[in-house]
């Protein structure tokens, strides 16, 4: 594979050493958020002297983020570095997964393969059980070898968020490299104002893999109460890659349900009830990330079932000492695998339990959020047949509290503050081990916004992620080369969490543009984050030297790492033009060996131009990808890796006849030149050309 000079980021010389030095990306981050400070100090004056701003009521689009930082507030005032993806968003694009609907965010990629169901989110190099999920507000983990943890369809997608950066001063453990926090759809999302009963019939294929999907929901509301009951069914053959090949062994069906109800209670008090369930039935590698062979990746039947349910109470009267929220939820999942060879099945479930107790108080213009989290984990697996891997029967117990602040200083500065404590003990019952700990996340952010339409934060967290059951406790065979002669699990009791402290500076504008009826919104970041005790999988090889040793696998610490650089977004509206443009560069390394780290995403440069017709009653759109070659890949178990650069279009259009508005027809087509091409750190390549129909009638 060839080698190409890094992409160097906007701002930066282009003249300076082809591989920038941390202090030089940093340089040129700021100087960017520099020169767009001086831009609109610049654009302040213009507007003092005309005392006109940016068009409030037609380009000045307000999104409100809830779930992923607890507080409300629009993301424009937030003071963290974010993605918001709403319902319009995830409908243009159609994704296969909720990953994929993070897909051309800056220094987000998706990771897991091609496989929507193994996919999961990669947020500045950090990914896996470094990046939490919720759902509605509540906690989500699954981790068990290679099996996948993201089981929410997006048909069920109102909104994802995806905060970047270290977020355990509010959500504790496993939110090192950020939060993705999903939201399912509700009554509002499909209702008109007025309407009291309603519903929607979808159906859709993908030519790649010949995937014929049908959603169906029914909701309605009174004046007191909503309610939506929704399902969905999927069917699948084989993925074709970019060559013509198909991918076997990523073939499925799935089908699930949701359904909601929400109920005032009085002018003050609400209460909600959720419950989704899903089935996942399909033929795939144990690893599916991974090319299937037959001595280590072998095909299995997996049948895979998960059900969630919560309720919660919401109590909002006219105070500011009281927006109090008990939410109360319960994750099961239970994965169900058969190897195809030889019929041997092996076993997984994962229960959880958890409740968490909020409330807000505003004094003045202080605004402060205390509560209480507490859930537990019951994991538990049975692998059948001789020299196999095995997980512990485990209990992980956990409570903490936490309170943010946000307190004006004056009129153009803030201060956010916040902390958070978790104790947290998990038991290997079947080995009789124990062990607890506790841990402390703070955060801090100093906010400075000159005026209406600009902000400059600067912010420092701490988190993260405690070792997990399987990490701690395995035991058994990890492969075999012969039989009797396996590598074997050895459990680590004293693995310590994972820690990180994070240090950003974050620009947002908002300006008017140079026409009086367009927008330009514009967005830098940098960051530096330090993780300490790295948790990771080592693998010693076997030994023929004297008497055979077939090797063991641990997990261990791996003392200092450090992640490093930023993001650039700037989008251009005017009428039914949008123009969004952003690039994303991380680096990271070990900083006792000077090595680089694993899973560092390609520096990668997106764009999105759309256009909507005749009213928006047509929208068309074009995407483009371009990823840069990642041959920072100095790392001990890789020999001579690297990753080639590639290019991706993608195009899509909706339409609502205006005689028929009751009708939407969306129409993606994905990597338009049926491009053979694989993400960095992917073991396998990625699909070819998609062309995804759907119709959507509304009723």
């Amino acid at each position: 594979m060839t080698s190409t000079r890094p992409h160097n980021p906007p701002c930066i010389d282009k003249t300076a050493p082809s591989q920038p030095s941390a202090l030089a990306l940093a340089v040129g981050y700021l100087a960017c958020a520099a020169g767009l400070l001086a831009l609109t100090t610049h654009s302040m004056a213009a507007h003092a002297q005309s005392n006109e701003g940016p068009d409030n009521t037609t380009n000045k689009l307000e999104t409100i983020v809830v779930t992923a930082t607890r507080l409300d507030t629009t993301l424009r005032d937030s003071a963290r570095s974010m993605a918001v993806i709403d319902r319009l968003n995830i409908e243009s694009m159609q994704p296969q997964s909720v990953a994929q609907t993070l897909l051309y965010e800056p220094n987000i990629t998706v990771a897991g393969g091609p496989r929507a169901a193994n996919q999961g989110v990669n947020i500045r190099g950090l990914t896996g059980n470094k990046v939490l999920q919720t759902v509605d507000g509540a906690r989500q983990s699954f981790e068990s070898g290679h099996r996948p943890s993201y089981f929410l369809d997006p048909e069920l997608l109102a909104s994802v968020e995806a905060v970047r950066g270290p977020v355990s001063s509010l959500w504790g453990s496993g939110a090192l490299g950020g939060v993705v926090a999903q939201r399912t759809i509700r009554a509002d999302d499909k209702l008109a104002a007025d309407d009291s009963l309603g519903g929607f019939i979808k159906t859709g294929y993908n030519s790649n893999n010949q995937q014929h999907t049908t959603t169906a929901a029914l909701l309605g509301r009174t004046d007191s109460a909503d309610w939506l009951l929704s399902g969905y069914y999927r069917d699948s053959d084989d993925i074709e890659l970019g060559n013509g090949e198909d991918l076997e062994g990523s073939a499925n069906e799935t089908q699930g349900l949701l359904a909601k109800y929400h109920q005032n209670i009085g002018e003050a008090h609400s209460v909600e009830f959720i419950y989704r369930a899903a089935l996942f039935d399909g033929s795939v590698p144990s690893n599916g990330e991974a090319e299937l062979n037959g001595t280590s990746n072998f095909l299995i039947e997996r049948e895979q079932e998960t059900q969630n349910a919560s309720v919660e109470y919401r109590y909002a009267p006219d105070s500011d000492w009281f927006d109090s929220q008990v939410l109360a939820y319960v994750n099961r999942v239970e994965m169900d695998e058969v190897r195809v060879s030889d019929g041997r099945p092996d076993t997984t479930e994962l229960d959880t339990v958890g409740l968490n107790i909020n409330n807000t108080s505003r004094f003045g213009d202080i605004a402060v959020l205390y509560g209480i989290d507490a859930y537990r984990e019951s994991f538990s697996a049975d692998r059948s047949g001789l020299d196999r891997p095995q997980p512990p029967e485990a209990t992980s117990d956990v409570w903490s509290l936490y309170t943010q602040a946000r307190i004006p200083l004056s009129a153009q500065w803030r201060v956010d503050v916040g902390v958070r404590y978790d104790d947290f003990r998990t038991e290997a019952e079947n080995l009789g081990e124990e062990r607890s700990d506790s841990q402390t996340s703070p955060s801090a952010a100093l906010v400075y916004t000159p005026n209406d339409w600009a902000s400059l934060t600067l912010r420092h967290d701490r988190a993260f992620r405690a070792p997990g059951a399987e990490e701690l406790y395995s035991t058994g065979a990890h492969f075999c080369l012969a039989p009797g002669f396996c590598n074997s699990f050895t459990p680590n009791p004293d693995l310590d969490a994972e820690r990180a402290a994070n240090t950003e500076l974050l620009a947002r504008f908002d300006l008017a543009g140079p026409f009086g009826d367009d927008r330009v919104l514009l967005e830098a970041s940098v960051f530096e984050n330090s993780v300490d005790d790295f948790i990771e999988q080592i693998v010693t090889p076997p030994s023929f030297r004297g008497r055979p040793d077939p090797g063991n696998t641990t997990w261990i610490n791996v003392e200092e790492a450090t992640l490093r650089g930023g993001e650039l977004a700037a989008t251009y509206q005017r009428g039914g033009l949008n123009l969004r443009v952003a690039y994303g560069q991380t680096r990271g390394e070990d900083d006792n060996t000077g090595q680089d780290l694993t899973n560092i995403p390609a520096d990668t440069f997106n764009a999105d131009l759309s256009y909507g017709f005749s009213n928006r009653a047509l929208l068309a759109g074009l995407r483009l990808t371009h990823a840069e070659d990642q041959n920072r890949t100095d790392v001990p178990e890789l020999t001579d890796a690297s990753f080639e650069g590639y290019t991706v279009a993608d195009i899509y259009a909706n339409w609502s006849p205006r005689a028929f508005p009751a009708l939407r027809l969306d129409l993606n087509v994905n990597n338009l030149s049926d491009r053979f091409y694989q993400r960095a750190w992917d073991q396998l390549p990625q699909p070819g050309r998609e062309v995804i129909l759907s119709a959507v009638y509304s009723f």
